[in-house]
């Protein structure tokens, strides 16, 4: 019988990591370590305390984002447990210190559960989720937050048309409950699918109507227009990131263009 996942929060609240960074811990003579967070002392302390001695049969991360990845080489030499990660990083994690790159389809056994790497792309290149069927758990990093109806999918290493995509392979597995690696675990997984996709969806027609009424323009000029006056200022580069991904997505579909000074124009609408 499966138990519970051990999960144990880094100190490293923020606006982008809303109460900090989830590590989970699955399985317990032979466990697996999913995200190890960041290089905070207190936080390498708590996961090996949490370890109890045992050697991880590995250290998964679900993207090399920083606030993901930085404990894991430390970690690694801490317990003698292989690295492994996904290829396509574009920074964040050194490639030597990865072991063994994940792919489509591979399983961890741990004494606990097999998970299955799933590749969830959007919010990074290399973004997978970690997947037992049995239970449905899903560990999807940060394709999902356990608070709000979004996360960030932002250029260069964001891709709205990959994230879209997800959400759609995500749906398919019918998920019964997700452990975003930040906020609480997600347990109406279906709800949360469909909020995320709907919010989408809403974001890339406010950005076609401000364009429409606007005309040509800067992302920058477009925040205001989308995201309102009570948008929180230490959000304000994530949401413009956001509508770089949007506006790259429109020009993608033939929808929009950018001119020769930086600003993006509709094409085909009136």
């Amino acid at each position: 019988m499966t138990a519970e996942p051990r999960m144990l929060l880094a100190p490293n609240a923020g606006p982008m990591t809303l109460d900090g960074t989830r590590t989970f811990i699955v399985g317990h003579e032979r466990p697996v370590v999913i995200d190890p967070g960041p290089a905070i002392p207190a936080h390498r302390d708590a996961i090996l305390h949490a370890l109890g001695g045992a050697r991880p049969i590995a250290i998964l991360l679900t993207h090399g984002h920083g606030d993901h990845s930085q404990l894991a080489p430390a970690l690694a030499r801490d317990t003698g447990a292989p690295l492994l990660m996904a290829p396509g990083a574009m920074g964040g994690v050194d490639p030597a210190v990865i072991d063994r790159w994940l792919a489509a389809g591979d399983v961890v056994d741990t004494d606990d559960r097999a998970l299955h790497v799933v590749p969830t792309p959007g919010h990074a290149p290399e973004h997978v989720a970690f997947h037992h069927p049995d239970t449905g758990a899903l560990f999807v990093g940060d394709t999902f937050m356990g608070q709000g109806d979004t996360t960030l999918v932002s250029p260069p290493e964001g891709d709205l048309a990959a994230y879209l995509a997800t959400l759609e392979r995500v749906a398919a597995l019918a998920p019964s409950i997700l452990y975003p690696a930040h906020g609480p675990p997600i347990t109406d997984a279906a709800a949360a699918i469909e909020r995320y996709r709907r919010h989408r969806e809403e974001r890339i027609a406010q950005v076609v109507h401000a364009l429409r009424r606007a005309g040509p323009s800067h992302t920058a000029g477009l925040v205001d227009a989308v995201y309102g006056a009570e948008l929180n200022p230490a959000l304000r580069l994530a949401a413009q990131g956001s509508l770089e991904a949007i506006l790259g997505y429109l020009t993608s579909a033939g929808q929009a263009g950018a001119l020769p000074d930086g600003r993006y124009t509709l094409i085909g609408t009136e």
